[in-house]
């Protein structure tokens, strides 16, 4: 996804769609606390479905602290520059 006023991708689309793409195993730390190791499986503006002991979850952004790779991702925009 692009941003629409600069027309360069947004990272945080970029880093999602590497880990969904990828089928890493992240660790989704919430804001209450808890930890879900999940693989992402899709994700929009507002929420991110993840796959977590075979079921699925809705979890809406607000509610996320960070997201942990197992690995570097690697340079966000190389993809995406010439």
């Amino acid at each position: 996804m692009a941003d629409s006023k600069s027309g360069t991708p947004n990272i945080q689309d970029v880093f999602l769609n590497y880990a969904r793409r990828e089928r890493l195993a992240v660790v989704v730390h919430l804001l209450d606390g808890r930890e879900l190791e999940a693989r992402i499986k899709n994700f929009d503006r507002f929420a991110v479905i993840v796959e977590h002991n075979g079921v699925d979850h809705l979890v809406f952004k607000h509610a996320i602290a960070t997201i942990r790779t197992p690995r570097s991702v690697p340079n966000y925009f190389s993809s995406h520059h010439p």
